[in-house]
């Protein structure tokens, strides 16, 4: 199986911390500031920054400091963030955006009153401008809280119509996500009154909405399977957005089909994966009516969920420990404690010699399957985050408590979950925008400091608190082998035997070509999670003082950089009309007639 790809060197270069960013010279010139403007007051002068701040991607604030005749407006990234609160007081890690943006006009109002003009003008910014919608409502100059969509919201949510029900009537009432100017977040607590569509002609209903799919996206992508009776058996479909998940984070896929969603109780077969920013992607979904394992193609290393096999047969092994008191933490530790597979074979034939069950059946079972769940088997084998098919039941969860259940059409399952993609699509550039601050490194050690401006924020998050926990091992030199460290821990819980191991280090480090330095450790975490983790983050912290981590280490599909450029177009929807303007920015100036018709309609026929 080939690695996944690592960031290059050049990819992980600092910005230039004198670099500039400003407008683009396709801005409607109207829009843009300029000295010989004039305003009927203040607020007028505000509101026309505002509108040119969200053309361009940035928020405002209005600054205190100035008198009745003249007022500055800056970014809100003005200034420096100045704590009062000592570094081990402090209650929460959030951190301010503010890095001393320079960018501002001043306005000023004309000697003895009347008309408000521009006397000062800056429009370079020292940070990166977001001028996409699903970036500009994340600021709260530019959130815009219409009285008549939140009465309608309020109205919803008195009805207990679910949140994602409420999102997706506001979708379509405003034309799409990007012309919502306020987040999911601000209408999580929303219901409304949504009527499906009748079940009737399901299948042809499906398809109608797959050649919709189709006419948005040429992408997209479907396929049916027929039975001998000429009646579809299993539909497969994967939309744009999905198929450029795949395209960057496909080195790990999970496969469950446990779950199922619809009238017809069909399977949901899910191939789910994560993003850089350790968020669930689902990269194609099936409805299967045939479970049978030869009717799948294995194409990867396929491998077992340990939870699922040791619950299959709880029952067994609870009368067994029941029978053997002790037997249960002992097969835990053998499972979770060896490093190889003779050091697996050697804890078992142990554990049954111990407890004298050499004939137990449900431990034969277990046994046979060995190569196909126990962790020993395929540590070289980079599996990310994911040893078992948790996010596939997480996505379930998702879907199950929010966007249908098991009484549902196909066709509306399939409509549901382009709008379930939609949502996370809003979890991920909500942790985008979020991620754009700087991160703060847990410690001053070189290689913390490059680690926390390539991860992203949640990768190094995990980072940090790995590496808080290798501070309890300790190192020394193997006295055989030059370049080698072993490493203990130095209070190993009983609770936890794979503590207990001593483990092997090779850390050799090149300081005139840092990239050809090596780390490699005995437990195989980097190998398996791609992390760089304890303990080999310990020895190079102690002992070698590293400054630099070479970037065959570090999996592109941590990083910032993680997205690759695709041939084809990521939207899953098209929003531009034939004249160039889009439907979605004609309905918004609709919108308040619309909401108020229907307003006053709700009240004259509740009354009727």
């Amino acid at each position: 199986m080939t690695p996944p790809p690592c960031a290059a060197p050049s990819e992980m270069i600092t910005p230039d911390v004198n670099q500039t960013y400003t407008h683009g010279e396709d801005l409607d010139p109207k829009v843009v500031p300029n000295f010989e403007m004039n305003f009927e007051s203040f607020e007028d002068a505000f509101l026309f920054y505002k509108k040119y701040a969200g053309s361009v991607g940035f928020p405002i604030k209005k600054n205190r400091k100035r008198g009745t005749t003249g007022k500055d407006l800056c970014c809100s990234l003005e200034g420096k963030h100045n704590t009062k609160v000592q570094d081990g007081d402090c209650k929460t890690s959030k951190t301010s955006k503010r890095d001393g943006c320079k960018a501002m006009v001043c306005a000023r109002e004309a000697r003895g009153g009347g008309r408000v003009f521009f006397t000062r003008i800056v429009f370079e910014h020292n940070h990166k401008l977001n001028p996409t919608p699903s970036m500009t409502k994340r600021m709260r100059v530019h959130k815009v809280e219409d009285p008549s969509v939140m009465n309608l919201v309020d109205t919803m949510h008195a009805s207990q119509v679910p949140h994602p029900n409420v999102m997706c009537v506001l979708r379509s009432v405003a034309g799409g996500v990007e012309n919502l100017h306020l987040t999911e977040r601000d209408f999580q607590n929303r219901r409304a009154a949504h009527v499906r569509e009748e079940r009737m002609d399901d299948i042809p209903k499906l398809l109608a909405f797959f050649r919709e799919c189709k006419a948005n996206n040429p992408q997209f992508f479907y396929e049916f399977q027929l039975d001998d009776k000429n009646v579809i058996k299993n539909v497969f479909w994967s939309h744009a957005s999905q198929q450029g998940d795949y395209v960057d984070y496909s080195s790990v896929v999970t496969f469950d089909t446990t779950y199922r969603t619809n009238q017809y109780s069909m399977p949901l077969a899910m191939f789910v994966g994560f993003n850089n920013k350790l968020q669930n992607v689902v990269f194609g979904q099936a409805l299967l009516r045939d479970e049978r394992a030869d009717t799948f193609e294995w194409l990867t290393y396929h491998r077992y969920c340990r939870w699922h096999v040791t619950n299959k047969f709880r029952n067994e092994l609870n009368q067994l420990n029941t029978q053997h008191p002790g037997l249960s933490e002992t097969l835990t530790s053998v499972i979770n404690h060896p490093l190889r597979p003779i050091e697996f074979e050697q804890a078992w034939a142990a554990m049954l010699d111990k407890y004298e069950v050499h004939e137990s059946k449900v431990l034969m079972k277990l046994y046979d399957e060995r190569n196909m769940w126990v962790g020993a088997y395929f540590k070289e084998i980079f599996c990310g985050t994911m040893t078992s098919t948790q996010r596939s039941e997480s996505v379930n969860s998702t879907i199950r408590h929010g966007y249908c259940d098991n009484s549902t059409a196909i066709h509306e399952f399939a409509k549901s979950f382009l709008e379930l993609l939609a949502h996370n699509k809003e979890k991920e550039a909500e942790e985008e925008f979020n991620s754009q601050a700087p991160v703060i490194a847990s410690t001053f050690y070189g290689y913390n400091n490059q680690l926390s401006r390539v991860y992203t924020r949640a990768v190094y998050k995990v980072f940090a608190s790995r590496l808080k926990s290798s501070t309890a091992f300790r190192v020394r030199p193997d006295p055989d082998k030059a370049g080698y460290y072993l490493v203990k821990h130095t209070r190993p819980p009983t609770d936890f035997p794979w503590l207990c191991h001593e483990f092997w280090v090779k850390a050799v480090v090149n300081e005139e070509i840092p990239e050809e330095s090596e780390f490699n450790c005995e437990c195989m975490r980097i190998e398996h999670t791609g992390m760089y983790v304890f303990p080999t983050s310990f020895v190079c912290i102690t002992n070698l003082q590293v400054t630099h981590i070479p970037s065959r280490y570090i999996p592109k599909r941590y990083t910032r950089n993680a997205r690759e450029a695709t041939p084809f177009d990521r939207h899953d929807k098209v929003y531009v009309g034939p004249s160039g303007d889009t439907k979605a920015s004609r309905m918004l100036e609709l919108l308040p007639d619309w909401l108020m018709i229907s307003y006053i309609y709700y009240w004259i026929t509740g009354r009727g």
